[in-house]
């Protein structure tokens, strides 16, 4: 705006800006780790020690958590790295409040302590059950065993429902487009949803083995060789690789729901829009790196936390020393000093 009325040189350039905000980020990040120091001292494992109360929705603590991949701007390194976006919260669906955090290590370690540290900022002082809500993926399997006993992992029942919802489009277009009843297929539509039922229950035995007759029949079938038969089996394969490598995780959704408890990732999910996606990659072509990706996302958890402000104050403000009036100096020798 000056440099459109006034003859002068714009003083800020994008240059300018980007290292202003990542040396933001390295005096958030380098806040958060003292207090992550403090989290890890007071959560040694112990037992859950609140009176078991019935229905009560905020004894469980929650830790929504995902990953996202930005472009890499190092051309020695991969493609693409991950940043682990996380919400913690306490309550079931619908409460509000909660706390963000994003983190570009994928250390087993490095996870646990920021989840302990925004966990803090919900009321979780070492009691309490913590839920670790994830996709299965490999670098956030590890986190549940890091975090203080009571913790539970749960698979998102979103990812699940979304590996069988195109089983359950392919067998109605079958159904649909055959006059007559495809040989050893009779049940097909049925098969899927049963073991969709069974899954949203809990029982996974009954699931794989419903699953494992599905594709026996599929295999069997003289129709193997057209491309939606042959689609829906390879679906099917790769939903019983899925349910067998996250057997331990997957609970009773139904009764979690009854109880008005949290069953997916939405909120982690919303965070990878809302934190990561729109600015490093939907619709964004520059790449990035490492350092410079996680300082941003310091900065704009802190925004989403509604606490950027309070933490650049305390950076700025020094506190004053605790020093008993009978030791304070008087005024002029103050200067002089």
């Amino acid at each position: 705006m000056l440099a459109e009325f006034l003859p002068i040189e714009p003083t800020e350039t994008y240059a300018t800006v980007r290292k202003r905000t990542i040396r933001i980020g390295e005096r958030l990040d380098d806040q958060i780790t003292r207090e992550t120091w403090k989290a890890r001292a007071q959560a040694d494992d112990r037992s859950q020690l609140e009176l078991q109360l019935p229905g009560d929705r905020r004894k469980e603590f929650v830790i929504s958590i995902d990953t996202a991949y930005v472009r890499s701007a190092d051309p020695n390194a991969a493609r693409s790295f991950e940043l682990v976006v996380a919400r913690c919260d306490r309550g079931g669906r619908g409460e509000p409040g909660g706390r963000y955090f994003v983190t570009g290590s994928t250390a087993q370690h490095a996870i646990r302590d920021r989840a302990l540290q925004a966990l803090e900022g919900v009321g979780y002082r070492g009691y309490g059950d913590v839920t670790v809500i994830s996709d299965g993926a490999e670098v956030l399997k590890r986190v549940p065993r890091a975090m203080p006993k009571p913790t539970t992992h749960i698979i998102d029942w979103f990812h699940i429902a979304m590996k069988i919802q195109p089983m359950q489009q392919i067998a109605n277009h079958i159904a649909r487009s055959r006059p007559s009843p495809v040989e050893g297929l009779p049940t097909i539509d049925r098969d899927i949803r049963a073991v969709k039922w069974r899954l949203w229950h809990g029982r996974v035995d009954h699931a794989i083995g419903d699953l494992e007759r599905l594709l026996t029949n599929l295999q069997g079938s003289t129709q193997i060789n057209e491309f939606s038969i042959a689609r829906l089996h390879s679906l099917g394969l790769q939903l019983l690789t899925y349910i067998r490598s996250n057997r331990g995780a997957i609970v009773d959704y139904g009764k979690r729901h009854r109880a008005g408890l949290r069953v997916a990732t939405t909120l982690a999910e919303s965070a990878v829009n809302s934190l990561v996606g729109k600015r490093m990659v939907k619709k964004q072509q520059m790449r990035w790196s490492l350092h410079g990706a996680n300082m941003l996302m310091q900065v704009r958890t802190a925004e989403a936390n509604g606490e950027l402000r309070t933490r650049l104050r305390e950076s700025f403000l020094q506190p004053e020393v605790n020093v008993p009036p009978l030791f304070k100096p008087p005024t002029p020798l103050l200067h002089a000093a």
